[in-house]
């Protein structure tokens, strides 16, 4: 069964008009967009989307181990170690061993890594007011409900197999 999700008010006349169509090309090119948006304000602040994503966690769980960061963010642990060195060569965050675990480190943000995020976080929240500028509330938390329940059921589907 086919679903033509695309309102005729949108329909583009271009070489991917077919695959308007479908939802996940159209969070793709939405995400595009503003993912490019992102990077370039992330950028005045010396941070990219992924950097941006392990500072807001570190800052947000003080203590978060590694391995958890790197689960959590779907990042390797090699590149997340690459990441964490960058940190700490700027000042933004410092290691120290986990209690109970010495093998394992906890993470903490220092004041500048804290303020660094706090910039970078209010960059964040304009652009996203400004790209949902026309929606209502309830809108968006139906878009919300909605892409989050696509995700996990995705990932369900997967653990599945």
């Amino acid at each position: 069964m086919t679903i033509a999700v695309t309102p005729k008010s949108y329909r583009f006349d271009t070489a991917d008009s077919r695959l308007r169509n479908y939802i996940g090309y159209n969070m793709k090119r939405a995400y595009h967009e503003i993912q490019m948006e992102l990077s370039y304000e992330l950028k005045q602040l010396g941070l990219k989307i992924s950097s941006f994503a392990a500072l807001a966690a570190i800052v947000n769980y003080p203590g978060l181990k590694q391995s958890s960061l790197a689960q959590a963010l779907a990042i390797e642990q090699a590149n997340l170690v690459q990441l964490l060195d960058e940190f700490e060569a700027k000042e933004l965050v410092k290691r120290e061993r986990a209690d109970g675990d010495r093998r394992a480190y906890a993470l903490f943000a220092t004041d500048k890594g804290k303020q660094l995020y706090q910039k970078a976080d209010n960059s964040c929240a304009s652009l996203e007011a400004e790209f949902l500028t026309g929606f209502s509330a309830d809108e968006i938390d139906k878009f919300l409900a909605m892409i989050q329940k696509i995700e996990h059921r995705l990932k369900r589907k997967r653990e599945q197999l």
